[in-house]
């Protein structure tokens, strides 16, 4: 239900922005609008407006539309030509259409603004030893070295690494990564990315053989009336063995725990520089209909590896319009390069990979949904820039060619357009939508 819900108030807000953005403009230049909906088909919710507009809420939330007074649509009393949309000069017209998507971008930087005024905290991205034979053990990436930057993008967390990765996405050059190794010296290496050209679908990282370090076997905070507290755990304990078999990470460590439900792990633990024997029997519990074994510990080596950045509301502002620009970028970059085949289809998404994407973020938090938000907020901006019939770019192009011959285009010429603009869309959204079934049912 979260994935769902989650979905529909992605869906909601974005829409409302980028309509109520052309709304104003229309308002603003003495258009008269009909009707302002969020969704298509059924009215589930409407209202009136002293302005004569009905606002509805209606039963597919998929997209919405503003509908103003137009003569092309309804019949214009003679007392009303001057609330009309397409008599009013082009200038107003470009303007109007590029309302929305703009209103779409100033939400963004908002977002943002609002995400950063609280700070950014992420793990620092340091490497395990890369895969062999992988892009990385070929570009001489090393065990314990961090990203510093990827392609000219500073990295300090790994989310900024995997964005900066979403840049370069299709191309089959190299990228030059900037790593600092254990000693604090920092060095460039060139990153083929050929691999994950040849496999789009895959994530970047993996496919280049890039890994994150892995967690020590470090104790963080212990949970009351836990066995790791019964059997003596205490916070800061490093782990490093079971049974006898040594322990490198966190993650092996759980793994053993919840391979043993209710028997006994015999355990060697550095405390204070010391080496002392505990005795844990995890207690049993069970997950997705599997019975595994829990210790009640949480990690604490995460801790020592995150970067906390704080920012001022200036600051703040400042790097979110920057975010923005990047993203806005990415996203003209990916759509040159699926025009060009240099990117495939096939990476493309549509309702369910924006639905499943929206639950992932919702249950993650408001700040993880506010990212996602963004995100789709300047896709839906990007998208309706582009210069196809149907869409604003396209009516802007239309508007501008207006401005420059003086005169209006040829009815029959802007309803062709629209249905060729029209039939692109349909076309591209059914290609996201077998990409989404694909992906669900493979």
């Amino acid at each position: 239900m979260i994935t769902v819900a989650a979905f529909i108030v992605a869906i909601i807000v974005i829409v409302a922005i980028h309509e109520y953005g052309h709304y104003l403009a229309m308002r603003v230049f003495g258009v008269r609008v009909l009707t302002f909906s969020i969704g298509f088909g059924p009215r589930l919710l409407s209202w009136r407006n002293k302005a004569g507009t009905d606002f509805m809420v209606a039963a597919i939330p998929l997209g919405g539309y503003v509908k103003p007074l137009d003569r092309r649509d309804c019949d214009v009393a003679d007392d009303q030509t001057h609330e009309e949309f397409s008599g009013k000069p082009a200038w107003q017209r470009v303007i109007t259409y590029a309302a929305g998507p703009l209103a779409n971008l100033v939400l963004a930087v908002f977002l943002y603004w609002l995400m950063l005024l609280g700070g950014e905290s992420g793990r620092i991205p340091y490497l395990a030893q890369p895969i062999a034979d992988s892009a990385a053990a070929v570009a001489g990436v090393q065990a314990g070295d961090e990203i510093v930057s990827v392609g000219g993008h500073d990295t300090q967390n790994w989310p900024q690494v995997i964005t900066a990765f979403l840049d370069f996405a299709g191309e089959r050059g190299d990228v030059a990564l900037q790593l600092r190794d254990a000693d604090g010296d920092v060095r460039t290496v060139q990153l083929p990315l050929a691999a994950w050209a040849d496999d789009q679908q895959a994530h970047p990282l993996e496919v280049l053989g890039l890994k994150a370090k892995p967690l020590s076997a470090l104790v963080g905070e212990v949970q009351p009336d836990s066995p790791a507290e019964k059997a003596g755990l205490r916070d800061g304990d490093l782990i490093l063995s079971v049974d006898g078999k040594p322990v490198s990470s966190w993650q092996e460590w759980v793994a053993v725990v919840q391979a043993n439900p209710e028997i006994a792990l015999e355990h060697a633990v550095r405390r204070n520089g010391d080496t002392i024997m505990i005795t844990v029997i995890p207690a049993r519990a069970e997950r997705d209909g599997v019975e595994i074994g829990q210790a009640g510990v949480y990690p604490g080596g995460v801790v020592a590896e995150m970067r906390e950045i704080h920012y001022g509301p200036v600051s703040a502002f400042g790097l979110a319009f920057q975010r923005v620009g990047e993203q806005i970028s990415m996203m003209v970059k990916s759509i040159g390069k699926l025009l060009t085949g240099q990117l495939s289809v096939k990476t493309l998404g549509g309702p369910l990979t924006i639905a499943g994407a929206a639950g992932d973020t919702a249950s993650m938090g408001f700040v993880a949904f506010a990212g996602f938000l963004a995100f789709l907020s300047i896709s839906l901006g990007v998208i309706n820039l582009m210069p196809v019939p149907m869409l604003d770019g396209g009516w802007i192009v239309f508007g501008v060619i207006e401005m420059i011959i003086g005169r209006s285009l040829p009815e029959r010429f802007l309803m062709a357009a629209q249905s060729v603009g029209l039939t692109l869309v349909l076309c591209l959204m059914v290609v996201a939508i077998f990409n989404d079934l694909v992906r669900h049912f493979a």
